[in-house]
């Protein structure tokens, strides 16, 4: 198949043909010179006129008057621009000015003659490329062949079909094999656009969101996450007719994803009854809490504690699957703890609680159940619920070590001699624990028992993790993340959430409640689970297919207010490997796409905005934001109208599928509106 043939395939909807526009349209002026990047045409005011007006950034098509042409050069002004007669146009102004002495329209004091002729200006324009007429519709060049000194050519507005035609034309398109698009919008402008005005609506192909990088850049209320609910329930609906489940995953910031709100009446939680699903198979919602109003709500929490620890030393299998939630918790207080500076904090924090790698060594088994007790016992004195099983630390400690320590504390001695303690006597045990080891009457112990062993009793992880104790309030320092803590799930959240993307749910995590610091490490440590699954997924099936197949397994995450968890400190290799860039950098070829919203463009590293498929400007009032997004794509000719025009919902819009960038309002998210099929 030939080149043409692939482009004429691309066309997303029927169209008449080009040639054809000029009978529905009148032509606005003629082209005054043509080069290969711009273009100058000259217009008339009664032109103007009768064409509803010319905004800035409305496409023009050229073609001659009369004739047949299988070429037609796509415009798009720009601004105002100069004919030569152009300085003795303004001397007539100034003429009549000054003939009027303000006290009348100037334009009253000019014959008639004259005003025709200061009525002609110019207007300046790009070239955005050619339409070029093939066998099964019409191809898009980005470039213009060849042009003439002379033109013959007219510039025309396009009516509406026409105007549908250059705004969805499909340049080129993801290799999913999805053609199915969705009318979001319909083309703006300029913010004072009459009521009438031409427009056409703007279709997107959902597919380009798969598999690719999305940024939605503008300030707040500027309608961004309006834009994000479209463009999901977009990708939702492909499994209507197209059988594509794609799992959606949703950081939701401030709760408009996953709670009704005056603005969209049903939010995009309840997609499932606007096509009449059962959630159960469609959506699941996660958050720290579980409102009355959504009892199927998942909570983002796990057990801190893990699973009671088998007596046997030598299961490795069933060792690995009770320290999984604990060890998952311990990444997030070590993350809690990070920029603590006191000794006795950091040494809890840095001690390595990772399952020892000879568990056939009883006595290092016995060491490291002895640790993980310890680190229980801190997490029941930080105010984490206790698990409920019982604390098992019979045979742990020794009867010798035992005789010793009750000479001093005979009270905690005896308790964990008869095994008996239970959560809450715990912690005061470990305090008891700390002044006994670090004491005299210990050391003579120890020497002796080293004698024997050839260790010391306590390693030195055991004797970090006691540290905690020293200080009456120092486990407290563990209480920030509490609310994280479950002592009942079976299951870690991010094992959850991954499962229900891979059956194409649409996820949700509620973040509306709780402290951003915890939210962010959520975010990253279900963004890491993701990541990896996809990875795996990949690898199993390259493995099993030949090169030819395609995973259909697609995941696409979106992330509100993406500065709050993107790093935007520390070095530059540490940055590029964070989950986030590594997402960004290599998830296409795992199906994983990516959706990043906020105000601030530069807080989105320059190595995932370089490899960015889709782009949605709205309003940016910053100088400093504009400039980051003026070096990409065609964003730098809407400068001025994005750092002017604050109106909800107006933005630029260049995806994968366009050659070009398009002025759209976004239609309101609501889901007993059925955008319907294109």
């Amino acid at each position: 198949m030939g080149n043409g043939d692939v482009l004429g395939d691309l066309m997303s909807t029927p169209a008449p043909p080009l040639s054809a526009f000029r009978e529905r349209s009148a032509p606005v002026g003629s082209v005054y010179s043509l080069s290969y990047d711009s273009a100058v045409v000259a217009v008339f005011d009664r032109d103007r006129e009768q064409q509803g007006g010319l905004a800035r950034h409305m496409f023009l098509l050229a073609a001659p008057a009369e004739g047949e042409s299988d070429r037609f050069p796509l415009l798009q002004i720009r601004g105002e621009g100069r004919l030569p007669e152009a300085p003795a146009h303004d001397l007539i102004r100034q003429q009549g000015i000054e003939e009027s002495g303000n006290a009348v329209p100037w334009p009253d004091k000019l014959a008639v003659w004259q005003r025709d002729q200061i009525s002609l200006h110019a207007i300046d324009c790009r070239v955005l490329g050619t339409f070029i007429k093939i066998e099964n519709g019409y191809r898009f060049a980005e470039d213009v062949h060849n042009y003439y000194a002379v033109s013959p050519l007219m510039a025309w507005k396009p009516d509406e079909a026409t105007l549908d035609l250059i705004v969805n034309h499909r340049h080129r398109a993801n290799d999913i094999g999805i053609a199915q698009t969705t009318p979001i919008g319909y083309t703006r402008f300029s913010a004072a656009e009459p009521e009438d005005a031409v427009k056409a609506p703007f279709r997107l192909n959902p597919a380009d969101i798969m598999r690719r990088r999305t940024v939605y850049f503008g300030m707040s209320r500027s309608g961004k996450s309006n834009g994000l609910k479209i463009v999901a329930e977009a990708v939702y609906r492909l499994r209507i007719d197209h059988g594509y489940r794609v799992g959606q995953l949703i950081f939701d910031l401030n709760g408009e994803y996953a709670q009704n709100n005056p603005q969209d009446g049903k939010s995009l939680h309840r997609i499932h009854e606007a096509v009449g699903y059962k959630r159960n198979c469609e959506v699941a919602t996660y958050g720290l809490t579980r409102p009355s109003w959504d009892s199927e709500r998942k909570l983002l929490k796990f057990n801190f504690f893990g699973k009671p620890l088998p007596v046997v030393w030598n299961d490795d299998e069933a060792a690995s699957d009770a320290l999984d939630q604990l060890l998952a918790g311990r990444e997030i207080i070590i993350d809690h703890l990070a920029d603590e500076t006191a000794q006795y904090v950091k040494a809890f924090r840095d001690a390595d609680l990772s399952l020892p790698r000879d568990t056939e060594d009883r006595g290092e088994w016995i060491r490291y159940r002895r640790s993980v007790l310890a680190y229980q016992s801190a997490l029941v004195a930080a105010g984490f619920r206790a698990p409920v099983y019982a604390p098992s630390f019979k045979k742990v400690f020794g009867s010798d070590f035992l005789k010793e320590m009750e000479k001093e504390y005979p009270r905690s001695a005896d308790l964990l001699q008869e095994g008996t303690a239970d959560w809450s006597q715990l912690p005061g045990i470990h305090v008891d624990l700390e002044k006994f080891i670090s004491g005299e009457l210990y050391e003579k112990f120890d020497d002796k028992y080293q004698k024997k062993s050839g260790k010391p009793w306590a390693d030195p992880r055991y004797k970090a993790l006691l540290q905690i104790f020293k200080l009456g309030n120092g486990p407290r320092r563990l209480s920030g993340v509490t609310q994280q803590h479950d002592p009942e799930p079976a299951a870690d959240f991010a094992d959850e959430i991954y499962d229900d993307l891979a059956l194409g749910k649409l996820v949700i995590i509620d973040q509306s409640s709780g402290e951003p610091d915890q939210h962010t490490r959520a975010a990253e440590r279900i963004m890491w689970k993701v990541f990896r699954g996809q990875q795996e997924r990949f690898k199993s099936f390259a493995a099993e297919n030949d090169s030819a197949g395609q995973d259909e397994r697609h995941i696409v995450v979106y992330v509100e207010e993406a500065h709050n968890h993107l790093p935007q400190g520390g070095k530059r290799e540490e940055i590029l490997r964070s989950v986030w860039a590594r997402a960004a950098k290599e998830g296409s070829k795992m199906n994983l796409g990516m959706v990043l919203a906020t105000q601030a463009p530069s807080s989105i590293m320059p190595e995932i905005l370089s490899e960015t498929d889709n782009w949605v400007i709205a309003y940016l009032n910053s100088r400093r934001e504009r400039a980051v997004v003026e070096g990409y794509m065609d964003f730098g000719e809407f400068a001025e109208q994005i750092g002017r025009v604050s109106e909800p919902g107006f933005v630029r819009i260049r995806t994968l599928s366009q050659a070009y960038a398009v002025p759209v309002q976004l239609n309101k998210f609501g889901l007993e509106q059925n955008p319907g099929e294109a």
